[in-house]
Order: structure tokens, then C-alpha cells, then sequence
């Protein structure tokens, strides 16, 4: 399972924009594919707690909904890039 918390801000870190940009630019496919996966298994989690309200920081929901985008966004590139 990836550390999100290189991916995301948290109150306790800040990860600047451009880092971000390049550690999934850095990342090979599968490294993508798992980190995608876990993403999906933390906002399932995120929107349960949020439900319940037991959530500590709501913005997370945001940052991990981008990190989601920037990763099938970068896939996809990868595809239309081996396409062409």
C-alpha cells in the first residue's frame, strides 16, 4: 500500500504542488495502478467517516479527489502517447 501522505497535504505536512506533479509523473504504470487503488479504498473511507462525522480534516476528500484526477490524467497521457 502507497503512502498517500506523500502525495497529500496534512496538517501535520505540506507537499507543494510541483512535488506532487512529479512523483506521478516519476511513477511507472503499476506504481499508478496502486496508488489509483488506494486512493479509492481512502476516499471510500474518508466519505464514511464524513457521513458518521468522525472525519478530523474534510479539505483530505479534496486533495485525494485531485490526486485521483492527476493520476488518471497521467495515465491517460501514457496511453494516447503509446497510441500515437
Amino acid at each position: 500500500m502507497a503512502n498517500l501522505n506523500n502525495y497529500v497535504s496534512n496538517a501535520d505536512s505540506k507537499v507543494k504542488l510541483h512535488e506532487i506533479r512529479e512523483r506521478v509523473h516519476k511513477a511507472d504504470d503499476a506504481e499508478l495502478r496502486e496508488l489509483l487503488k488506494d486512493c479509492d479504498l481512502e476516499i471510500f473511507e474518508l466519505r464514511t467517516k464524513a457521513v458518521t462525522q468522525q472525519l478530523d480534516n474534510p479539505m483530505r476528500i479534496r486533495h485525494i479527489r485531485k490526486l485521483i484526477a492527476r493520476i488518471q490524467t497521467e495515465l491517460n497521457a501514457r496511453a494516447a502517447k503509446v497510441a500515437a
